[in-house]
């Protein structure tokens, strides 16, 4: 199954200039723990909420506040990033070796088209095991 066939397609996302609390703020509206950073039309990086955490803890007292940090300060360059046209397989064998829970994908020309979560792969993998078992108990549990 290629990710056109799961991935979300109304993705928020967020420009370098926005603050760590705008950006923070959006996590916690729409229930996210990343967020694509677009610049220009294009994927420019991704923020998550462990970079926020981090920028939060090193703020200096009495230094500028982390909240008004600028996201662009905080990104991920090298977002995980795939061809919507890409096998789910793939998606999920590279979120995993990098060890992200989302995987941003582009078009030919770098723009944001959707996004596989770890959230989405969960969901395939549960359908799969419902399809083939009659009961909800994990492999080799006890009841």
């Amino acid at each position: 199954m290629d990710a056109r066939k799961l991935m979300t397609l109304e993705v928020t996302a967020v420009s370098p200039e926005v603050t760590v609390g705008e950006t923070q703020a959006l996590m916690t509206r729409f229930g996210v723990r990343h967020l694509p950073v677009v610049s220009g039309g294009k994927l420019a990086g991704v923020v998550s909420d462990h970079e926020i955490l981090a920028a939060t803890r090193r703020s200096p007292v009495g230094g500028p506040s982390s909240r008004s940090m600028k996201v662009g300060d905080i990104m991920s360059l090298s977002p995980a990033s795939a061809a919507a046209e890409e096998w789910l397989a793939e998606i999920a064998g590279a979120m995993f070796d990098q060890n992200v829970g989302a995987a941003l994908l582009v078009d030919l020309n770098n723009r944001l088209v959707g996004v596989v979560t770890s959230g989405d792969l969960l969901t395939i993998v549960n359908s799969l095991h419902a399809s083939s078992h009659t009961h909800g108990a994990l492999p080799g549990a006890t009841g």
